[in-house]
């Protein structure tokens, strides 16, 4: 299974963070967690990280994701607002009561959302139902492009 990563992240405002907080790599991957190198790789864009482990950076530089992500409101797709929350699809279809692979569906503009998702995503996000409404629209008008192109 692929594993989900955080899309707009940058590497050089981890860089950045991280450095105006005093930190070396070995420092910011004691306290989040993660081994140095794989700090490094993310700096340098060799890596990437998934949502969970890019919320442990942010929580341990005492800063949030969208602090590390260059991706303007107006641009976020669905499933960018779950990454920027820190969690990852598991996460949130457990507490929805949907499978995994749902969402999943609904992240790609695959299968329409019902009158209430846009304002559970929107708890379960710390967003608004606004905000959400557009990801998805987003999201769906993405994938129509997408298809167009084939």
């Amino acid at each position: 299974m692929p594993r989900s990563v955080v899309r707009g992240f940058s590497g050089a405002r981890l860089r950045q963070r991280r450095t105006e907080r005093g930190f070396t790599i070995d420092d910011l991957g004691d306290l989040a967690g993660v081994s140095p190198p794989v700090v490094s790789g993310w700096e340098t864009g060799r890596y990437s990280p998934t949502p969970h482990l890019l919320d442990r950076v942010a929580t341990a530089l005492h800063i949030t994701i969208q602090d590390l992500v260059v991706l303007p409101p107006e641009k976020a797709m669905l499933s960018d607002l779950r990454t920027q929350a820190g969690l990852t699809q598991a996460d949130v279809a457990k507490t929805l009561g949907i499978s995994p692979s749902t969402l999943g569906r609904i992240e790609k503009g695959r299968k329409d959302i019902d009158d209430e998702l846009p304002a559970a995503l929107a708890e379960v996000y710390e967003t608004t139902t606004d905000l959400v409404i557009r990801a998805w629209e987003l999201t769906v008008a993405t994938r129509a492009a997408h298809l167009r192109t084939l």
